[in-house]
């Protein structure tokens, strides 16, 4: 597959060290962690669940550039889940 040099592409290529260290963790580390900060981010008040919603925003996001796209849909989920959790997180930090 040819590069172009896309958007996807750059991003890609400056979130390398991250997707190599995440490819470094053991399997359980994402299915303990991700569920961890949804749980704690919806639960805790004010700023503290904000920041721990955008920090699994933040993480969802590179999680999902990680993964190859197989659809249409598959792409769409990629934007909205961590999207939804960024307004989630931006609605506790200004309420």
């Amino acid at each position: 597959m040819r590069d172009d040099g896309g958007v996807d592409s750059k991003l890609r290529q400056r979130s390398a060290v991250f997707f190599l260290y995440l490819q470094q963790l053991p399997r359980w580390v994402p299915l303990v962690v991700l569920p961890a900060l949804l749980i704690a981010g919806l639960a805790a008040p004010g700023v503290a669940g904000g920041v721990l919603l955008a920090v699994l925003a933040f993480l969802l996001w590179f999680a999902f550039l990680a993964a190859p796209a197989r659809s249409a849909s598959h792409r769409l989920v990629r934007i909205v889940v961590p999207a939804v959790i960024l307004a989630v997180a931006v609605g506790k930090l200004v309420s």
